[in-house]
């Protein structure tokens, strides 16, 4: 398969995925009412489903043997659900807040669409190390994978502002799961797995899982990769309210948000991809992360939409970089062990979802800092608020993560 189409399968799932993933607490939360102590609750129990259903799936894929491959049939049973429950999601049955019913509908959706797209993302990320063997095809394939993912960024973020803004939620979402999910079937029916992959016997297993964890150099990319996702999830679900708190701008004025750190990205991903061959994937990734954690920090002076604009650009540089190199740092960690591509990606999964538990403690800080409760009660300074939530959060987590990629025991060339 070539890069470019692997990266397709990337903008299928990145749109219908970053959409629910950034825009969710906001409708819940400010257009709905739902209550922070309930999304809190909810936040901690999905995380804990998010993070047991990715070992559980990259494993049973990891020991299916099918003459179409190991991965590709489980994605084509989940597509057309996954993409269904996008649309339900945003799109609530009226009346349900006045009967009480609203958290109970919210935490049923959300939970069947994380469980399926846990399937596709698994299965998906696995085949990175599978189809493609060495450096140069791996950084070729990452920055690909970059691109299109900024692509999707820029549609399922950048763009869902406008769209919600203009059409309302449940059209984003009929409209970015038809887009997903055609894409991605197209994906499918072009990838060919390589069926030297199933001559492995199939890992049982608590072996798989001792393994994954005696891998020194999987558990170091694990640290730095928790503290990145936690801090990166903070950027994109804090945005819209940044936007309207903060900079006190309308809600389809969050598009040019998105799109200036996602813009810069896409140049980005090239640039680093060059730099990953001539640096190596540890340092290129340690770099990366640094350097967005100093951007970061900058979130915090911005008082107008150019001013904010010129920051994003800085931060979709580097988060650039934090991509393509930490993509490189897994694959060399899989080397190690190979076979169990889907429970390492997995297992990724696991940890880097369990830490996003605290993003419902996240916003029970802003809370009990600043009083910030929901849209029905935002306090009387939501603009500090989450100023505080985009800057001073992220930099402190990615400065961890720099310095846990320092630790990484090998480089990767």
């Amino acid at each position: 398969m070539r890069p470019w189409t692997y990266g397709l399968g990337m903008l299928a799932l990145t749109v219908p995925s970053e959409a629910f993933g950034t825009f969710l607490s906001y409708f819940y939360l400010d257009r709905l009412g739902l209550p922070v102590a309930a999304f809190a609750l909810w936040r901690t129990l999905y995380a804990l489903w998010d993070a047991v259903n990715d070992p559980l799936f990259g494993y049973l894929s990891d020991r299916t043997r099918t003459p179409w491959g190991r991965r590709k049939p489980w994605m084509l049973a989940s597509l057309p659900f996954w993409a269904l429950l996008l649309f339900a999601v945003f799109s609530p049955p009226a009346g349900l807040k006045e009967a009480g019913l609203l958290f109970a509908y919210f935490a049923l959706v959300t939970f069947l669409y994380e469980g399926l797209g846990a399937v596709l993302w698994t299965n998906y990320s696995a085949l990175l190390p599978e189809l493609f063997k060495d450096l140069k095809e791996r950084a070729q394939a990452s920055a690909a994978k970059l691109a299109f993912q900024v692509v999707g960024l820029v549609i399922g973020i950048g763009l869902a502002p406008w769209v919600y803004a203009t059409y309302g939620f449940a059209a984003m979402a009929l409209a970015f799961a038809a887009f997903g999910g055609g894409l991605f079937l197209y994906f499918l029916l072009s990838l060919r797995e390589d069926p030297r992959a199933q001559d492995l016997p199939p890992p049982p297993l608590l072996p798989s899982v001792r393994a994954a964890w005696q891998n020194a150099l999987f558990r170091v990319f694990l640290l730095g990769s928790i503290l990145y996702t936690f801090a990166r999830s903070l950027l994109q679900t804090g945005m819209p309210f940044y936007a309207k708190y903060s900079l006190h701008l309308p809600e389809a004025a969050t598009t040019y948000l998105f799109a200036s750190v996602f813009l810069m990205a896409l140049p980005g991903a090239w640039v680093w991809e060059k730099a990953a061959r001539r640096l190596g994937g540890r340092r290129t990734w340690a770099l990366a992360l640094l350097l967005m954690g100093l951007a970061t920090l900058l979130l915090f002076l911005p008082q107008t939409l150019p001013q904010a604009v010129l920051v994003g650009a800085l931060v979709g540089l580097a988060f650039a970089g934090a991509q393509v190199g930490g993509d490189l740092v897994l694959a060399a960690a899989i080397d190690q062990d190979p076979g169990r591509e889907g429970l390492y990606y997995g297992a990724t999964g696991f940890l880097t979802r369990l830490s996003l538990a605290l993003m419902g403690l996240s916003f029970l800080l802003l809370s009990w800092l600043f009083g910030y409760h929901s849209g029905e009660n935002p306090s009387p300074t939501p603009g500090l608020a989450f100023r505080f939530y985009m800057a001073a959060l992220p930099a402190f987590l990615l400065l961890l993560a720099h310095l846990a990629a320092r630790r990484f025991p090998l480089e990767v060339r």
